[in-house]
């Protein structure tokens, strides 16, 4: 009886000078991946090895299956970030040294030339040791960046947004190229050829070849569980494509239909994951929450296993697709100040998770649940509450949803935290120094989209964006400021939102410290300004400021009577936009 698998202990030689020595990264893996801290990890230990003299250095192992059709080619499960550095850094040295030890062939048996490189990248100069069958177009740019002769050492070096981009492998190709040529270059042909022996003869590998790949798959999974570094989003992938694999069994072309329907899928996600800037962990962690609706008691992988054991695998990601699809179209891409205000909330991973839900499950009362779910996050934030304090009530609101509770009764339950004590605590915080809260700046942000009918995203990233003190907080060092020496409680008031705006970045350098008069010149632009910065400032709420001197409100000045204003402004604002009652606080302060 043939064994169901059958690990061997290969040279890097072996693994890729072997007769079976054939290999094809399968459609259902994720592309090549691997960056810098990788490549520098993997170098540094074999260069480490060979210097210390290693005589058997372990480079892990490689999981490998007979694929479903009739090929020579064995379907790579685990591993494939390993062995397409190996191949690269293969193809780098053929071209970089087509020479290589040709001084040595005499006198070593066991020294490596530039044929045996060149057989270990293609098998009897016509077969690819290593085919890439995640995509068409990953294939065919390893073929041009790598494979062909004399291209490895051609490539440039990506940019760094470039190499952010998790499905495209081109660009870490070329970086993995580049890392390996100025690695070679370093050590100069001789030493190269030394690291090649060792790499060749003296670096083992572990090759695990088992007779199918559903029992491949679960092999991965169980050495994942004994620690390998292996991405949630990975495993639950191979578990599903396993299910698909052994649900079929016998129906080669129904598996095959419903395996390439699977990874059709399973792109369109991995796509919507790179269009919003997310990953796939975290997509799947949101999908976790929002289908458990409590806090998970074991790994994301686990929970997930669990509730995809009795599901049809196809369903189940035609079903992811539609939520993460919701996310992309409704949530990401959705444009005005209600869906903008919830990406500067800190607790991310909940109020996507419940936004989700509301939108996957159809809730009917979506839009006012919104507005209700928004006040909840927003009090509690400037109250000062934890996760601690709203995990539990956030899990309770996605089962709510799910159970498609009236939005009066989840309004009533959530009026219930509120009102003990953290409405008090909220108007408090309000009252006082704001400047250095984390809700301060997206409190603005807020008040700004107010003024707006259609408001573009004010990113918390954009440091073009700055939060402005109109009296400023050096106001004693400039004697344009001197009649505030001595006011009662003004220092109180420099930080509280009866002295804040928001300004551009070169605006707020002009400003500065200067006089009231010379800010309004730079808040407009009509005369103190720098570069072509000559504009009216963007933002309304400090538009509103030049009205307000333009009008000859309070003789042009900026003194106790504007602060008290701008104060009752801003309360008036905050009361609007997030229904709290700020009457306690909304006197005449100076």
């Amino acid at each position: 009886m043939e064994d169901i698998f059958k690990p061997q202990s290969l040279t890097i030689g072996e693994l890729f000078g072997n007769k079976d020595a054939l290999y094809q990264i399968p459609r259902y893996q994720r592309p090549y991946s691997w960056g810098d801290d990788q490549l520098e990890k993997l170098w540094d230990d074999l260069i480490e090895a060979q210097i210390t003299g290693e005589p058997n250095y372990f480079l892990g192992s490689v999981i490998t299956a007979k694929p479903e059709e009739t090929s020579n080619y064995l379907d790579v499960v685990d591993g494939q970030q390993r062995l397409t550095t190996l191949l690269i850094l293969l193809c780098v040295c053929r071209d970089l040294y087509p020479n290589l030890n040709n001084n040595i062939l005499d006198i070593d048996p066991f020294a490596v030339d530039a044929k045996m490189v060149k057989s270990s990248i293609r098998f009897n100069d016509r077969f690819e040791r290593l085919r890439l069958r995640t995509h068409s177009n990953h294939e065919s740019d390893f073929q041009e960046l790598v494979l062909q002769d004399g291209k490895a050492i051609l490539n440039k070096k990506p940019y760094k947004k470039e190499l952010r981009v998790e499905v495209a492998p081109k660009f870490k190709f070329m970086n993995t190229s580049l890392f390996f040529k100025e690695k070679l270059n370093e050590l100069g042909e001789e030493k190269s050829g030394e690291f090649i022996n060792y790499l060749f003869n003296k670096v083992k590998i572990i090759r695990i070849d088992c007779q199918s790949v559903s029992f491949a798959i679960k092999l991965f999974q169980v050495l994942n569980d004994r620690g390998l570094d292996l991405s949630n989003a990975d495993l639950i992938k191979s578990f599903l494509i396993g299910k698909i694999h052994k649900i079929y069994e016998g129906d080669n072309e129904l598996k095959k239909q419903k395996e390439d329907q699977f990874m059709d899928d399973w792109k369109i996600c991995e796509n919507i994951a790179i269009d919003t800037y997310e990953n796939m962990n975290n997509l799947f962690v949101m999908y976790e929450y929002s289908l458990l609706a409590k806090n998970p008691e074991k790994s994301l992988y686990d929970e997930l296993k669990r509730l995809f054991e009795e599901k049809d695998p196809n369903n189940v990601i035609s079903n992811f697709k539609k939520f993460v699809t919701h996310y992309k179209n409704d949530v990401y891409y959705r444009e005005d100040a209600l869906m903008y205000s919830f990406f500067y909330i800190r607790w991310t991973m909940y109020w996507k998770s419940i936004v989700l839900t509301a939108l996957h499950t159809e809730y009917p009362e979506y839009e006012s649940f919104l507005k209700v779910f928004k006040r909840y996050y927003y009090i509690n934030w400037i109250a000062g509450n934890t996760l601690t304090k709203i995990k539990q009530t956030s899990f309770n609101i996605i089962g709510w949803i799910r159970d498609k509770k009236p939005l009066i009764f989840i309004q009533e339950e959530l009026e219930k935290g509120l009102k003990n004590d953290t409405i008090k605590r909220a108007i408090e915080n309000l009252n006082g120094d704001i400047y250095y809260e984390p809700w301060c700046k997206p409190l603005l942000f807020l008040l700004e989209y107010k003024q707006q009918d259609s408001p573009n995203y004010l990113s918390m990233d954009n440091r073009n964006i700055h939060i402005e003190h109109i009296l400023p907080r050096a106001y004693e060092k400039n004697i344009d400021w001197e009649y505030f020496k001595g006011v009662d409680g003004i220092d109180t008031w420099v930080n509280t939102g009866g002295n804040l705006t928001l300004l551009s970045g070169s605006k707020n350098i002009v400003a500065s410290n200067n006089s009231f008069d010379k800010k309004i010149i730079a808040y407009d632009g009509t005369g103190y300004h720098e570069g072509n910065d000559d504009k009216v400032t963007s933002f309304n709420i400090t538009q509103k400021i030049v009205n307000d001197y333009n009008s000859n409100k309070f003789e042009k000045s900026w003194n106790s009577d504007s602060i008290n204003d701008r104060w009752v402004w801003f309360c008036n604002q905050v009361e609007s936009e997030l229904e709290i009652d700020l009457t306690e606080i909304k006197e005449v302060l100076l």
